[in-house]
């Protein structure tokens, strides 16, 4: 088996396990009504509430220096996971917390200023509510925002975290061959996970991470020709992250660092490019746009595999999603800003059907799918499962 099948399945299982794994949680059902942590004060304390598909339905940012107990009560007959994150790993003491899950609910007004909660605009009435405390739940969050959260925190749990959509369609039908591709019918995935290297890097709040992303297409139906890898793109990249929400400013969050993507063929289809990239993250609600832009790293005339890649991938992308009860819509579009007008838009939709698998459709049409064959234009639709949204 060559290295980088290897490399594949390796991955491949790594971000499985992340799927289906939801690491130290504790389970609150009807039967385990009350639990507790002891913590320090002078620290901030988060309180992640997930519902039993793992999704975000709250988190609470406690200033432990202000209270020594805060209780929550749940929704009844609900199972609920719930966790609690110290900054930096300390040991936590000197307080409590309790939960409880009554019959009757009742959102009771509080004092401002203890409790920021981060609520799913579509999960209100599945949220629990921060109680006899001198706390309010006052910060109102994006489903953005709440998603980052939840991946920040298993990041630390798994040790790494998702990046960009991980699934696999197999059935991805395209309405022409690419010249190496026997079957029309070919199956494709995408593994994609990043790792924070270090936080509050030089300033608050500045974070340093590592992203690796592979995308795979497999012509598993070419039975005569041992089912091969017909194209793998490898895209490590090296970024800064930083939030912008204590300025008045239209984005929300920057990434800004270095990206590679090469496909690691042989001297006659080897293509690769160097960039550095900057993207603006806006989001409202449930809606979010990702503005990317990037400089692509000049290389010498005898080393560069595609010198005119710029002229079909273009100089940055526009990414937008909205949430719309439990329908993901994505879209993707790139322009190389040019009289010739090539670039390309992928369109996406998901809807879960059990736990932490959904229902995925992709629909990709235009230039750079894949590096091998990044000038060539096509159409392609796929069928498969996503695996974290």
């Amino acid at each position: 088996m060559k290295l980088n099948k290897i490399l594949q399945n390796i991955f491949f299982v790594a971000i499985l396990a992340s799927c289906f794994w939801g690491g130290d949680f504790r389970n609150l059902s009807k039967e385990s009504l009350s639990d507790s942590l002891e913590f320090k004060n002078n620290e901030k304390l988060k309180v992640l509430i997930l519902d039993e598909n793992m999704q975000l339905l709250e988190v609470l940012e406690v200033n432990t220096d202000q209270t020594d107990q805060l209780t929550l009560k749940l929704p009844n007959d609900k199972k609920v996971y719930v966790t609690f994150i110290a900054p930096k790993d300390e040991e936590v003491a000197n307080s409590r917390i309790s939960i409880q899950s009554p019959k009757n609910l009742s959102k009771e007004k509080i004092q401002e200023g203890l409790v920021s909660s981060l609520k799913q605009e579509n999960l209100k009435q599945n949220s629990s509510v921060a109680l006899d405390t001198n706390a309010v739940a006052s910060s109102e969050k994006t489903l953005y925002e709440g998603r980052f959260e939840r991946n920040k925190f298993m990041g630390g749990l798994l040790g790494f975290e998702p990046h960009k959509f991980n699934y696999i369609l197999p059935a991805n039908i395209s309405s022409a061959k690419e010249p190496n591709q026997r079957k029309q019918v070919e199956t494709k995935f995408q593994i994609s996970i990043k790792k924070e290297l270090f936080d509050d890097l030089f300033i608050r709040d500045l974070d340093l991470y590592f992203a690796y992303t592979q995308q795979s297409f497999w012509q598993l139906y070419d039975n005569q020709n041992s089912r091969p890898f017909r194209e793998s793109n490898y895209e490590p990249s090296l970024y800064f992250s930083y939030p912008l929400n204590d300025y008045d400013l239209f984005f929300d969050r920057i990434d800004f660092g270095y990206l590679h993507q090469s496909n690691g063929g042989d001297v006659s289809h080897s293509r690769s490019w160097d960039r550095l990239f900057a993207e603006g993250i806006y989001s409202y609600k449930n809606f979010v746009m990702a503005l990317k832009a990037w400089y692509r790293i000049p290389e010498s005339a005898d080393k560069d595999d595609n010198p005119d890649i710029t002229r079909y991938l273009g100089y940055g992308e526009l990414t937008l999603g909205y949430l719309w009860d439990k329908h993901l819509f994505s879209a993707t579009l790139r322009n190389n800003l040019r009289e010739d007008n090539k670039g390309s838009i992928s369109l996406d939709y998901s809807y879960p059907i059990y736990k932490n698998l959904y229902l995925y459709l992709q629909f990709f049409n235009g230039y750079g799918e894949s590096l091998q064959d990044y000038n060539n234009s096509i159409n392609r639709f796929g069928i498969g499962i996503l695996f974290n949204r």
